[in-house]
């Protein structure tokens, strides 16, 4: 089974100028009783108690469209190593997108205009990957850790590794003097051509990927080398390393990974609270509240979004300009257009996500210390400076480019 990728996620979207009725449907298919899912059934449920809210023959022909699509699914798409499903169907824009998920999920049913990506937003950036790096002086691997588990991506070995250890031994002249050589062992671990190498893949696949941090297993003379040939930005990311045999396998990868993520993690949580909390204080470079960080998202100002335990924050969304808000509005006041609700946690993530803003979600569940902010805040880089105009809310998106502005 494949693992949820940010492509995955991403295709359900990018569907701005679709229109129409999306069901979203999450199926738990994890056993129960010991042999049995209930998984149609509760599905059969779940529609039967959307079918009374929506009136009209029209609505409830499309949901039963809809409703086929995903049962279809369910039968013929289920990966049996799968925890559960994500199914998204929209006849009248031929949307259809199955996802089999290596977690469990709630049995639910979802209604719009648009597909309710909720609970992967939050999978995702709940426990986002680490790019891992095994390596001694012969040979290195590279793996993906993700949600307990490890993918490998890369592997990496010397050349000569397998040449006879004679190449090693310092040649004399008649003087008693050692010849030059350019072996690793003679000049030093940071010269080594593997390490080299092992940073430059480090370097293109932390362009490539979207990783949270580093993580080093090897032993202190190798990893410190390593260390020094890595760009300042990519080091500053190193989450942990650990001691590890070149002979370890996945699931053991995956532990020492997820250990030292969570200590990690654990100390940013701290170092960003003391920032939010100095911020707070000096009342600098904070937004507070949805409407707020959906603006900074909006207008490109946000660095970082902060996230507290609470997912049903109502928000709104103009249907003809597209900007967000962060609370209900019935009339866009930017363009006067039409606003439909939303649900601002998801618009904030899915934000977040299109302009690569890292998420720090606080999960405590006693004394949040977001709920002062109204749930979420953001560090931004700016104030804001500027009311936007119809165009320049789609620009924001990245659906135009940006119309001129006339003053500031």
């Amino acid at each position: 089974m494949m693992p949820m990728t940010r492509p995955g996620i991403e295709v359900l979207l990018d569907r701005p100028d679709e229109r129409g009725l999306v069901v979203s449907a999450y199926a738990d298919m994890t056993v129960q009783d010991g042999f049995h899912r209930y998984v149609e059934q509760n599905l059969e449920n779940l529609a039967a108690e959307a079918v009374k809210l929506l009136s009209g023959a029209d609505a409830r022909k499309a949901l039963e469209e809809n409703l086929d699509v995903i049962r279809e699914a369910i039968r013929t798409e289920y990966d049996p190593a799968a925890a559960g499903m994500a199914i998204f169907a929209g006849a009248s824009t031929k949307l259809r997108h199955v996802m089999n998920l290596e977690f469990p999920v709630e049995n639910r049913l979802v209604i719009d205009e648009e597909a309710y990506v909720l609970p992967l937003l939050e999978r995702w950036y709940g426990e986002p990957p680490y790019l891992v790096a095994l390596f001694d002086s012969n040979e290195a691997q590279l793996f993906e850790a993700r949600h307990g588990r490890s993918e490998p991506l890369d592997n990496l070995s010397r050349a000569d590794a397998g040449q006879e250890m004679q190449r090693d031994k310092p040649r004399f002249t008649h003087k008693k003097r050692f010849a030059a050589t350019h072996h690793e062992r003679l000049q030093g671990t940071e010269d080594a051509p593997l390490f080299r190498e092992l940073a430059d893949a480090v370097k293109e696949h932390w362009r490539e990927g979207n990783f949270a941090g580093l993580i080093l297993l090897g032993k202190p003379q190798y990893t410190g080398p390593l260390r020094g040939l890595l760009p300042k930005e990519i080091g500053a990311h190193v989450a942990g390393e650990a001691a590890h045999p070149m002979t370890a396998q996945p699931d053991e990868i995956a532990d020492d990974a997820s250990r030292l993520a969570f200590e990690w993690e654990a100390r940013r949580e701290q170092e960003i609270l003391s920032e939010l909390n100095e911020r707070w204080k000096e009342n600098h470079l904070v937004a507070n509240g949805p409407t707020d960080v959906l603006d900074a998202l909006q207008q490109g100002r946000a660095t970082r979004i902060l996230l507290g335990t609470r997912r049903d924050i109502p928000g709104a969304q103009c249907s003809d300009c597209g900007y967000r808000f962060g609370a209900p509005v019935g009339v866009c006041p930017y363009c006067q257009g039409r606003c439909r609700n939303v649900n601002a946690v998801q618009d904030i993530m899915r934000l977040s996500m299109r302009h690569g803003v890292p998420i720090s979600i606080f999960r405590a569940a006693d004394n949040n210390p977001l709920d002062r902010a109204g749930g979420v805040a953001a560090f931004v880089r700016a104030p804001a400076n500027w009311a936007p105009n119809p165009e320049l809310a789609r620009s924001s998106e990245g659906h135009a480019e940006p119309a001129p502005q006339g003053g500031s």
